[in-house]
């Protein structure tokens, strides 16, 4: 952990992160690679542009909805960085995680609380990830509050109580970048992996690599949004039923589909990515795996757009 190192100066567990004899190379994948950096640069380019737009427009900022998708972007975008940029990156010139270490571990401990960290290289996404999980509850949760009972949850978008809900989310950066485990990013499967799978190191037990604080995290989003989106497309069609609407308006249908889209990207990710620390997974699922991951990240962007 990035706390262990602080404090004790120790960089790399010489037992759990073991490059010995692993090459810092891999299977290179240069045409995906050029995917996750294409898609990263430009999710990056127009969501720095829809924050700089909500922040300069005070009819936006003062929204709270707009001010959690504000503080939502910082994360997404920095987490776009690491998950995007570098992990393309990494699989166009195949690096391992053991190619360099003490660069991976920094990036690492600043992304799993953006990702994670403990050491070796690859690089680690860690509180980046979990800071982001926690905005977009918060996001899901203002929804529901707005629409259901918009004025008995308006005391919680107010004043001190909302500027507490918006820092919330630092806290849990802060946990899950000092005191947890980091994750690495492993070309040869295109997928983030709590194991560096070095030579000494990939036939370890992958309980050695739990974090259930991870585990968790994942679950509880997929529940969360889940209801939370469940509740707003049910009460979007009680609602549409009841102005004996016979056709669906174009704003229900393009509500749905975004919250099918986010849902679908979140459940995608957050599942596969707890499953793939501890089963292997075909080809193909792998990237599905990762290109939700992208897209838990840069879907807003097109929210914006639109």
């Amino acid at each position: 952990m990035f706390y262990e190192f602080a404090t004790r100066g120790q960089m790399v567990s010489p037992y759990y992160y073991n490059c010995t004899g692993t090459s810092p190379f891999t299977e290179s994948k240069p045409i995906v690679g050029a995917i996750y950096m294409s898609i990263g640069v430009i999710s990056q380019i127009i969501y720095v542009l829809a924050l700089y737009t909500i922040f300069r427009s005070p009819s936006l900022f003062t929204h709270p909805c707009y001010k959690i998708m504000f503080f939502l972007g910082i994360p997404d975008v920095l987490c776009l960085i690491f998950c995007a940029d570098l992990a393309g990156f990494y699989s166009i010139y195949g690096l391992h995680p053991c190619y360099a270490i003490n660069f991976t571990f920094v990036t690492g401990c600043i992304c799993f609380g953006l990702f994670r960290t403990q050491n070796i290289n690859g690089f680690v996404y860690s509180g980046l990830w979990h800071m982001s999980c926690m905005y977009v509850l918060l996001l899901a949760f203002n929804r529901v509050c707005e629409l259901i009972a918009p004025s008995q949850c308006a005391f919680l978008f107010r004043s001190s109580y909302f500027k507490c809900l918006l820092f919330l989310p630092v806290f849990y950066f802060i946990y899950f970048t000092f005191f947890t485990k980091p994750t690495f990013f492993q070309p040869s499967v295109s997928a983030f992996l709590l194991n560096p799978m070095s030579e000494v190191t990939k036939n370890f037990p992958a309980e050695y690599y739990t974090v259930q604080a991870y585990v968790f995290n994942n679950f509880f989003v997929m529940f969360f949004i889940g209801t939370c989106y469940i509740i707003i497309c049910s009460y979007l069609i009680i609602e549409s039923w009841k102005s004996q609407i016979k056709q669906t308006s174009a704003l229900v249908k393009r509500v749905t589909y975004q919250c099918l889209i986010v849902c679908t990207c979140h459940f995608i990710g957050c599942f596969l990515y707890v499953y793939i620390q501890y089963f292997s997974m075909p080809d193909v699922l792998n990237y599905v795996c990762h290109f939700a991951w992208i897209g838990n990240h840069s879907e807003f962007t097109g929210t914006f757009v639109d």
